[in-house]
């Protein structure tokens, strides 16, 4: 949600923070545990028969205007928002200059498994946010 909120209303924004969240709905859902596929279009729609809203959905859609700087938090064996989700965002925007950080834990999943990694970045959430607070 962070993302699309980004990319649809970053007037919204000084700075915004994108925990373990995908990034394209398309990759998404070619990503998933093979045993969630049956239920992908449900939950989020059809590739081909949703193309149009899976596209207005996708925060891909909204790179260009992903301007205010972000921070993108991933664990590098997540299943579910598999880390590929957040290095094509991280990618994308760096080739377009918006200021981004990556925190990446190779020791974590979805979610925080590990007491110390989460306060590890939770504090950098809040280093990142007092840092932009006045932008």
């Amino acid at each position: 949600m962070t993302l699309l909120l980004a990319g649809r209303h970053p007037e919204y924004f000084r700075a915004c923070v994108d925990i373990f969240g995908p990034s394209n709905l398309f990759s998404f859902i070619d990503s998933v545990p093979e045993h969630w596929k049956p239920i992908m279009e449900r939950w989020l729609g059809d590739p081909v028969k949703d193309r149009e809203r899976l596209e207005k959905d996708s925060p891909m859609t909204y790179l260009k205007t992903m301007t205010k700087p972000m921070l993108v938090i991933q664990g590098a064996n997540d299943p579910r928002v598999v880390k590929a989700e957040s290095d094509q965002i991280v990618a994308a925007l760096k080739e377009q200059g918006t200021e981004v950080e990556y925190l990446i834990f190779e020791d974590e999943g979805h979610g925080f498994s590990k007491k110390s990694n989460e306060i590890e970045a939770y504090s950098r959430v809040l280093e990142f946010f007092e840092k932009h607070k006045g932008h």
